[in-house]
């Protein structure tokens, strides 16, 4: 039980992690867009697999070299995190107008409400996007992280490497169970009315341009 304690421990802070406001924020931008559970457990582990990558190989360079993220480099990716936030505020804002409904009749005459956006071929490629994302979000909080490494662990680069890779895991288990619930959620907002859809959007806009603000402040 006490060898395994760094590793629950490295997978449940990896897990409160992703649960973090800027993290969360970006992701629900993507969610409203495609309100559902399905696309949004996709945008989950796509934001969680870039920022687990992004922390996994910056730790493990830093940890194998024995250095820290210098503080002129923290916040300029600070900045960089703020001003995407930002960005996506206003694309979540702008993207708000073309959300619509298309009803569905199914063979049994039962109706579901379906809501997407009217740039659904332009949405196909921001998953990618997303991905990019979260390992832009790795690559800012990765000195904290390293900093959050056992005393125990940081002799030995071989353990320091897997509690940064449990650490990414506890990060994508997060994130997945946040957009499963905010994807239920949104989804059921949508299927009652285009106007909660877009509502929804609108605040997770605002929400997405005040921390990125918050951000840049906090850079500058």
């Amino acid at each position: 039980m006490t060898y395994a304690l760094p590793w629950l421990t490295a997978f449940l802070v990896g897990f409160a992690h992703s649960l973090e406001p800027d993290h969360v924020v970006a992701v629900t931008t993507f969610v409203s867009r495609r309100p559902g559970p399905r696309e949004a457990l996709r945008f989950g582990v796509r934001w969680g697999a870039g920022h687990s990558a992004a922390v996994l190989l910056l730790g493990g360079l830093l940890v194998a070299l024995k250095i820290r993220v210098p503080q002129s480099l923290g916040a300029i990716l600070e900045l960089a995190v703020g001003a995407a936030l930002a960005a996506l505020g206003v694309w979540a804002l702008r993207g708000a107008r073309a959300l619509h409904a298309h009803e569905h009749v199914h063979g049994d005459g039962t109706r579901h409400t379906h809501v997407h956006s009217h740039a659904h071929s332009r949405d196909h490629g921001h998953g990618h996007t997303l991905t990019l994302l979260g390992a832009l979000h790795g690559l800012a909080g990765t000195g904290p992280v390293i900093a959050l490494l056992p005393l125990t662990l940081a002799d030995s680069r071989l353990a320091a490497g897997a509690y940064l890779a449990v650490f990414g895991m506890g990060t994508i288990a997060g994130m997945m169970l946040y957009t499963l619930i905010a994807g239920f959620v949104a989804g059921g907002m949508a299927s009652r009315s285009v106007a909660l859809a877009r509502g929804l959007a609108i605040l997770t806009g605002l929400a997405s341009l005040g921390v990125g603000g918050l951000w840049i402040a906090r850079a500058l």
